[in-house]
């Protein structure tokens, strides 16, 4: 991919039957993302989306609602486009195919090929009868063995099929059944993942069928020229888009840029719609002798209990809803953080908001408020001094400084997005955030600023500190560009990130601080309360890590209603701890040795917290610590005290400050 000149990324055309749900917000999202990671390293990168507007259940819907089919589509087509808004996409183009501009494109790609003879010598349209099962809800045929029995069931919109016989113009696909099997199989066009591949060569080994590229039926779409009645079907009419889009119409600069000429032409689709944009779209543009899409991506379905969206089953999650709670940054974050994106996967809120809290509030948000906070404070809120390179060092945000460090962490970054590896590509990001989050705790640049001596070691720090922060927040601009803005801004930069700030040391020494913000507050599940650990004693009188279920033992003195007075309550010393060293405990699935500082002193503490956290992303955390507990070995691991969480759905949350509390203060 790194070879090529240009880059196209669309799409599906998303059809206006109903308002757009996560699965489009979803691939839409995703392409967003990969064209800003092109942009980001200076390539030249077009993208596309929009919506499909003809055909049989647009006349339908429109004519339920006692709207004209255009006006139906002009609402629908507008609700898309605020969405998109919402989620911060920059698409390059928005068609529609009730445009212009598209249906002189197909007029276009009708005549070649109408004019068009097949490898067979035969002309690659022609007109022929057709007779079978027709849904009118994917406005497509189905064979005996598609439907559901009993009442000819169609199996994506659980409704009966209807017979159907009418005269059609077709496309002979399949004497292009030898050139798509050679086109795959050698990779020229690169269908993903593999899997994917391998069902579209499975569907050419088993012999391809020709397709209707017009309808008798259906009035709402665009007349066949020279065939009164007709109009073309949805794979001649929407699979174009792709090149009316760019002005194949009239042969614009951005189609002979962006399709003509040599460079990427990547569709992202629905696995669903695959064989369509892997059979029967390359098949009609070697017909018409033009290029072929270079690469097709099919991601996984977004499922809620395991079960695919559906609005017609109220197995729905509102796009608008999450954007309201969750804010645009954190909903396209989740999305290509959560799942593998070639993959199914399920959504459920909590994931969410854990996701949110873990990764956005404490390790993000809390590393961007601590660094710019101890600017203010130590450097009268202004960039400090800008070091010379140091070769000895080996923190991270020291290392970062030399040129074949950071070129190779970047490289690794942008690798992962090439390959659609979002979840990648951020999980390098934040392994970054917690090296620095470990930095921080190693350093103690607070105890730097206590010795005036110290002070050029303690402002390199800082500098490098907030340059390694201004660089990942560079490289997650993709995925969170407004998030990214806000820590530039309270950088004291300007705009987005761009190119030019992939290199190092962009911060001007002397220049102030913006106004420092919260990046991302936590929240709370609402349609859950997080409860508190049941916490059971152990023979010898200590408790067990967090994260352990059990019963609570009645407290001595307790009142019927299990209510503690102060008094009782003041004999648990509870402080705020920072966590230096964390592992897991060899031969246990729950339990992770901490190493942690409370100011005065460093403890061993084990905690059953592995079942919920990595071992490696818990490293700089500020944690709750029950620090006068008797000592208890778990696994052979001795632990002096406890790490507080609740437990949510049997998976325990660890109870953090939300602000920059110094190790060893007291909780009260």
């Amino acid at each position: 991919m790194a070879n090529r000149k240009t880059y196209y990324l669309t799409t599906p055309i998303y059809y206006v039957n109903d308002v757009p749900h996560p699965g489009h917000a979803y691939t839409t999202v995703a392409a967003d993302a990969l064209a800003r990671a092109h942009r980001l390293q200076s390539r030249d990168a077009f993208f596309l989306t929009g919506t499909d507007e003809h055909g049989q259940n647009i006349e339908r819907i429109a004519r339920e609602k006692g709207v004209r089919p255009q006006e139906y589509c002009d609402g629908i087509a507008s609700v898309f486009k605020a969405l998109w808004d919402r989620l911060l996409i920059r698409y390059d183009r928005f068609i529609r195919t009730t445009d212009e501009v598209h249906k002189r494109g197909v007029l276009k790609l009708w005549g070649l090929l109408r004019s068009a003879e097949g490898p067979d010598g035969r002309p690659v349209i022609y007109r022929d009868t057709y007779a079978g099962w027709y849904c009118p809800r994917c406005e497509g045929f189905k064979t005996e063995d598609e439907l559901k029995q009993p009442g000819n069931l169609c199996p994506d919109h659980e409704r009966a099929s209807e017979w159907t016989e009418e005269e059609n113009l077709f496309f002979r696909l399949s004497a292009y059944e030898g050139w798509l099997r050679e086109e795959i199989e050698s990779g020229r066009l690169l269908i993903e993942p593999a899997g994917r591949r391998n069902e579209v060569l499975a569907v050419v080994r088993q012999g391809l069928k020709d397709f209707s590229v017009s309808r008798a039926r259906v009035k709402w779409g665009i007349p066949v020229p020279d065939d009164p009645g007709h109009v073309f079907y949805v794979w001649m009419d929407a699979l174009a888009n792709y090149v009316t889009a760019l002005g194949f119409a009239d042969d614009s600069p951005d189609y002979r840029r962006f399709w003509a000429e040599a460079g990427e032409r990547l569709h992202f689709v629905g696995k669903e719609i695959i064989r369509f944009h892997c059979l029967y779209w390359p098949a009609m543009l070697k017909a018409a002798g033009l290029p072929v899409p270079s690469r097709v991506f099919a991601h996984g379905w977004l499922t809620k209990g395991g079960k695919k969206l559906s609005k017609s089953t109220g197995n729905i999650i509102s796009p608008d809803d999450l954007i309201d709670r969750f804010g645009p940054d954190a909903f396209r974050y989740f999305f290509l953080r959560e799942g593998s994106f070639g993959q199914d996967w399920d959504f459920t809120e909590d994931a969410f908001v854990r996701r949110f809290n873990a990764d956005l509030a404490n390790d993000l948000g809390n590393l961007v408020s601590r660094a710019l906070t101890m600017v203010a404070r130590y450097c009268e809120g202004k960039l400090p001094a800008r070091p010379a390179v140091s070769p000895s060092a080996m923190g991270i945000e020291a290392r970062l400084q030399r040129e074949e460090e950071l070129a190779a962490r970047l490289r690794t970054i942008f690798v992962a997005y090439d390959a659609l590896d979002y979840a990648g590509a951020l999980s390098a990001v934040w392994g970054w955030i917690a090296e620095l989050n470990q930095r921080i705790v190693v350093e103690a640049p607070w105890e730097l600023a206590k010795d005036p001596v110290r002070r050029p070691e303690l402002e390199a720090f800082l500098y490098r500190l907030l340059e390694a922060i201004r660089l990942l927040a560079t490289l997650a601009g993709p995925v969170i560009p407004n998030a990214a803005c806000r820590i530039f801004a309270m950088l004291g930069l300007s705009g987005e990130p761009g190119p030019q700030d992939l290199a190092w040391g962009r911060l001007e020494p002397g220049k102030p601080l913006g106004k420092i913000e919260p990046l991302f507050p936590r929240v709370e599940n609402k349609e859950k309360s997080v409860t508190e650990t049941k916490v059971p004693a152990t023979s010898d009188g200590a408790a067990p890590p967090a994260g352990t279920a059990g019963p609570a033992p009645a407290a001595a003195g307790a009142a019927m209603d299990g209510r503690i007075d102060i008094a009782e309550f003041a004999r648990v010393e509870l402080r705020v701890a920072q966590i230096l060293e964390a592992e897991k405990v060899q031969g246990s699935k729950k339990l992770i040795r901490l190493q942690v500082d409370l100011g005065t002193e460093k403890r061993q503490v084990v905690a059953g917290i592995a079942e919920s956290y990595a071992a490696e992303a818990l490293v700089g955390r500020k944690v709750a610590l029950v620090v006068n507990l008797k000592p208890a070995k778990l696994m052979g691991v001795e632990s002096n005290g406890m790490v507080l969480a609740a437990s949510l759905e049997g998976k325990a949350v660890l109870l953090q400050p939300d602000a920059d509390v110094p190790v060893g203060t007291k909780i009260r």
